[in-house]
């Protein structure tokens, strides 16, 4: 199987219909993107990204499926969890598009397995949060902080409190379910391991989970694709990593705006995965 991987387009419509001419041009006609798919720099969030999926995304869409393009993928944590429950009805329309966080997808000898879960970020918006084992929450960036799919407003504090009856990363990753016999098994988990260098900030931290990187070395699982972070790359050099038996890719990728775009090509019948950056 042949596919274009990519992550973190936070509604960026020219990556999007970059996608489409990349397909036509290598001939691929599998795109699997890794989480944040809609718009995060908006005061009003929530109906932006509605906008967005009612409009431009299920355009986009359509247009995949005419050009005989198959969509799989997950959202991710700057994908709120209301524009989501959107989301996932409005992808109902469409069988070429899957979002395997809601159901594992088989297709070509692989089994797509995905969640959309990250630890616990600075960030005041804690849609899609986890906590894991022996991690503290970090330093919050705003006095207030949103839950209850962002519809609540409680302070740090109070947070401090909440955050320890979230889902734990460890809980999450056992869960997942198999693949299908004799499937290789490619996991799409929007936050990346720690350890082995594609989970590096800008601030210098490292923001990876151990419960991922440990899942990921016991798993057998063929591939792993990740997204969350877009600068690690370009702090560790390092985009592709094995761990224990699977290939783990964090490919990063430039911020909304940004002139250029990232991107991975798979082929898992000869077991090669080469990153590009080009313009836009």
């Amino acid at each position: 199987m042949k596919f274009i991987y990519t992550s973190d387009i936070h509604g960026d419509k020219k990556k999007y219909e970059k996608l489409i001419e990349l397909c036509k041009e290598l001939k691929i006609n599998n795109i699997i993107v890794g989480g944040d798919l809609f718009h995060k720099h908006a005061k009003e969030r929530i109906p932006v990204q509605i906008e967005f999926i009612k409009g431009y995304l299920r355009d986009y869409y359509k247009k995949l499926k005419d050009n005989n393009i198959n969509y799989i993928g997950i959202v991710g944590n700057d994908d709120l969890e209301i524009p989501c429950e959107i989301y996932y009805e409005m992808i109902k329309e469409f069988p070429n598009v899957h979002s395997v966080e809601v159901e594992p997808y088989s297709v070509d000898g692989i089994s797509f397995i995905g969640s959309s879960y990250v630890l616990d970020a600075p960030f005041k918006r804690k849609d899609h949060i986890a906590i894991e084992e022996g991690l503290e929450m970090p330093p919050q960036k705003s006095d207030v902080i949103y839950v209850d799919k962002c519809q609540k407003e409680i302070s740090v504090d109070e947070w401090k409190e909440l955050r320890k009856t979230y889902p734990r990363m460890e809980d999450i990753v056992a869960s997942l379910p198999k693949g299908k016999d004799g499937d290789k098994v490619i996991y799409i988990l929007h936050d990346p391991p720690a350890n082995v260098g594609l989970d590096y900030c800008i601030d210098g931290t490292k923001a990876g989970s151990k419960a991922i990187y440990n899942f990921l070395k016991n798993s057998n699982a063929y591939m792993s694709l990740h997204g969350h972070i877009h600068e690690s790359y370009l702090l560790s050099g390092v985009w592709n990593k094995k761990i224990g038996n699977t290939i783990a890719i964090q490919a990063g990728q430039s911020e909304l705006g940004d002139d250029y775009f990232v991107y991975v090509v798979v082929d898992t019948s000869n077991d090669s995965y080469d990153r590009y950056s080009i313009p836009l």
